[in-house]
C-alpha cells in the first residue's frame, strides 16, 4: 500500500484513539449535536472496513511478486545445477564450446534478466537433452537424467508462464487502486462531518486536540495530506 494511503489511515486511527479516550468521549458522547456520536459511529466501523480491505489489496498486489520471485529463484537453482552438469559432461567429451553455454555461477543466473533467463536456461535443457540422446552413458554419470531434464524444463515452463502475465496484474492493480481511492475518500467524508461538528462543543482544549489528531502526518516518502487547515477553534 503507498505511504500516502497508509498515512491517512493512521490519521484515521489515530483520531477515533483520540475521541475514544474516557476523558475526551465524557465532552462528546451523547452530547449535542448528538449527529458526532452517530458520526464517530460510523467511523469506528468504516476504519475498520478499511483496514481489513487494505489488507486484502496488499495482499493481491504482493502475490504476482512474490510468485514471480519463487519461480525465478527455482528456475535458477534448476538450471544452475543441470548447467554445471553439462558442462562437466561436455568438457569429458572434448566440447569446451558447449561446455562454456551452460556453465555459469549461480551468482551469475540470478543477475539475469527476465528474457535472458529464460533463453540460457532452455539452451541449457536442449544441451543436456542433446547429451542425453547422443551420450546417454557419460550424462547419466553427470547426473542428466529424464528426471532432471523434465524437472529443469518445468520450472522454465512455471516461469515464462509468470512472465508473460503482467499485463492482467497491471489491470487488476489499477482497478483495486482505483477502489482504494474510493474507499478512501468515503472514510474521508465521515471525519469531514466530525470536522464540521466538532466546532460545536465549547471546549478548546479538546477541539485543537481533535485537530492535531486529524492531521495526517508523513510517515513515509509522500507529502503530508490530510486538512491542510484545521477547522478554527470556537471563541
Amino acid at each position: 500500500m503507498k505511504d500516502i494511503y497508509t498515512n491517512r489511515l493512521d490519521s484515521f486511527r489515530t483520531t477515533l484513539t483520540y475521541l475514544n479516550a474516557p476523558a475526551n468521549k465524557a465532552v462528546w458522547f451523547n452530547q449535542s449535536p448528538t449527529r458526532f456520536t452517530n458520526r464517530v459511529a460510523a467511523a469506528d466501523t468504516a476504519v475498520t472496513d478499511l483496514a481489513a480491505f487494505c489488507r486484502r489489496q496488499e495482499t493481491i498486489l504482493t502475490g504476482h511478486a512474490q510468485d514471480k520471485a519463487r519461480e525465478e529463484a527455482e528456475l535458477e537453482d534448476a538450471a544452475y545445477a543441470l548447467g554445471l552438469a553439462v558442462a562437466e559432461c561436455a568438457r569429458s567429451l572434448g566440447n569446451e564450446t558447449d561446455a562454456a553455454k551452460a556453465e555459469f555461477s549461480l551468482s551469475t543466473w540470478r543477475e539475469m534478466r527476465d528474457a535472458t533467463l529464460l533463453a540460457t536456461a532452455r539452451q541449457v535443457i536442449l544441451l543436456a537433452q542433446g547429451l542425453l540422446t547422443s551420450q546417454a552413458t557419460a550424462a547419466a554419470e553427470c547426473g542428466i537424467t529424464p528426471a532432471t531434464i523434465a524437472s529443469t524444463e518445468k520450472e522454465a515452463d512455471d516461469f515464462e508462464a509468470i512472465i508473460n502475465a503482467p499485463q492482467g496484474a497491471i489491470a487488476g492493480r489499477k482497478a483495486l487502486t482505483a477502489l482504494m481511492r474510493d474507499r478512501f475518500n468515503a472514510v474521508e467524508a465521515i471525519f469531514t462531518s466530525l470536522d464540521n461538528l466538532v466546532v460545536q462543543f465549547r471546549n478548546p482544549v479538546f477541539v485543537k486536540g481533535y485537530q492535531a489528531a486529524r492531521i495526517t502526518r508523513d510517515l513515509g516518502h509522500g507529502p503530508s495530506v490530510g486538512l491542510a487547515t484545521p477547522p478554527p477553534a470556537p471563541v
